[in-house]
């Protein structure tokens, strides 16, 4: 209704007593939602809901909501405004069924923005979009900006950030994708990006990205931005952490069956930005960002196995110690096997094992095994599941013909 105010209609294919979010992450839904005449949303045993006052059956129900940045604890943002007036809405926050959603729960959604730009499913609309949504669900834009429109992808970056920083997402995100792209394969859609700013967020300081299908996305919120993002390193930083995300979309988003094995998908992700940067010639920033990874993977492992560390919910672990693991791979790789492209061969081999299911670290040891040989799966297995007093010193093999 406003750049401040969002109605939501539910409609109903028959009547129900309530409506169930899929997502929990907190309660913040009850305090920033509100019910429509005669609606409530309530929380009861941590799951929350849309009633009728009356407790009476409905088949549409209308709530009403700010569209506000939230750090959910676990989960992505319901909205992330851009400092230009566009913002960012997360549709799996909106997902919600009668009872329980099934796994393979669709949601027809109609967007009405009347007089903005809206991108959404992987196509650009003008002022109403309507289109089956499911899973995870996906980010929709919803502004008055012009998407940058390449070959390759999709991109919103606010006009609110400094130019510099517009410069180097233009320039550096075309090449992350073409180097994905060749390593692993190309995606069977043209991604989206999305990088919002906004300085008027008033609780806090702080970046939250991430990926969805087909999508990447960075959020920074907070007054401190500007004086941080001219500090010395803020650039090479910020390459990280997008070609990184990147890194995530040409991984398809594989995350195994249990949290153990992390290690495989963030420090692999790391990994393949470590390398995307040395060919992008920052080897010297790369090989400093590593050497302080290393160092905090030390600390914080002490004598405890990367497993054991996961088991335990220490999740910086999957990222720095991951990071070395995934090095160490793609070495060991590049010198007894060099026909191949290390890590990223070992990838298309995981990710053709996997194909539509989730993965389990056995499947990510079985491409090892077929592409570097037995012993080689071993070390690596070794390295993850035995207490370290020493993983090997993060060092990036050369790249063969680059």
């Amino acid at each position: 209704t406003s750049d401040t105010s969002w109605v939501a209609t539910y409609v109903l294919p028959e009547p129900a007593k309530e409506i169930v979010f899929v997502r929990q992450p907190d309660a913040s839904r009850v305090k920033d939602w509100k019910g429509g005449p005669g609606y409530e949303i309530v929380q009861i045993d941590g799951i929350e809901r849309i009633r009728r006052v009356d407790g009476r059956p409905f088949n549409e129900a209308v709530v009403y909501l700010p569209p506000l940045y939230r750090d959910l604890p676990k989960d992505y943002a319901p909205f992330s405004p851009f400092g230009d007036g566009g913002v960012l809405a997360y549709t799996g926050r909106f997902f919600a069924c009668p009872a329980q959603c099934p796994d393979d729960a669709t949601w027809q959604i109609l967007l009405d923005a009347p007089g903005r730009t809206i991108l959404a499913d992987g196509k650009l609309f003008g002022g109403r979009a309507i289109w089956t949504d499911s899973g995870d669900g996906q980010n929709a834009y919803v502004g008055e900006a012009t998407p940058v429109e390449t070959p390759d992808f999709l991109a919103v970056i606010d006009t609110a950030l400094p130019e510099t920083i517009r410069a180097q997402l233009s320039q550096q995100l075309p090449q992350f994708m073409h180097l994905f792209a060749e390593r692993i394969g190309d995606l069977p859609a043209r991604p989206m990006l999305f990088a919002s700013y906004d300085l008027s967020h008033a609780n806090g300081f702080g970046r939250q990205g991430g990926t969805l299908p087909g999508q990447v996305f960075v959020h920074f919120y907070g007054s401190a931005w500007p004086e941080r993002m001219a500090a010395p390193g803020f650039t090479d930083e910020l390459a990280w952490h997008f070609a990184h995300e990147a890194a995530h979309l040409y991984q398809r988003q594989l995350f195994t069956d249990t949290g153990q094995g992390a290690w495989i998908h963030e420090g692999g992700a790391e990994a393949m930005a470590a390398i995307a940067l040395s060919l992008n010639g920052r080897g010297e920033a790369v090989q400093g960002h590593a050497t302080a990874l290393a160092e905090k993977c030390r600390k914080t492992l002490g004598a405890r196995s990367i497993h054991s560390a996961l088991a335990e919910s220490d999740f910086d672990i999957a990222y720095a110690c991951g990071l070395q693991v995934n090095l160490a791979l793609d070495a060991a790789l590049r010198t007894s096997a060099p026909g191949t492209d290390g890590l990223f061969t070992v990838w298309q081999r995981y990710i053709a094992i996997a194909g539509n299911r989730t993965p389990t670290e056995a499947d990510f040891f079985a491409a090892i095994t077929e592409i570097g040989g037995a012993d080689l799966s071993a070390r690596i297995q070794a390295m993850v599941s035995a207490p370290q007093p020493a993983l090997p010193a993060p060092k990036l093999a050369s790249q063969a013909g680059e």
